[in-house]
Parts: C-alpha cells; structure tokens; sequence
C-alpha cells in the first residue's frame, strides 16, 4: 500500500479562503513574503494578487 499524498489537504484549505482582488477581481493567495526595501513591503503573511501588483498585509 502506497502513502497518501499531501496535496489534497493544501488543496482544500486554499478552497477555503477564495477572496478576489480589489483591483483586478483575480483570485488572490495567502503569501509568506520577506522585507523588501526596494519596493518597502515589511516581511510577513500578505494577499497577493498573481496578475497585478496588489499586496495587503494581513
């Protein structure tokens, strides 16, 4: 008998939290981001929108 795969479980708790981006109206994902000081973002859990620039801290 072969191991279950983990997939599904990250699969299902992405499905979970389906918010769209203010700007654009994409789906958007929960990211773990590191300090930028060229573009000034602090490091931390964000939203961030995969087709525009859009990033909120949460």
């Amino acid at each position: 008998m072969g191991k279950v795969a983990k997939t599904g479980d990250r699969a299902k708790a992405s499905a979970e939290v389906q918010q769209s981006c203010p700007k654009c109206g994409k789906p958007v994902r929960i990211v773990k981001r590191v300090r930028n000081r060229e573009m000034g973002i602090a490091g931390g859990m964000f939203l961030s929108c995969s087709a525009c620039e859009f990033a909120e801290k949460l």
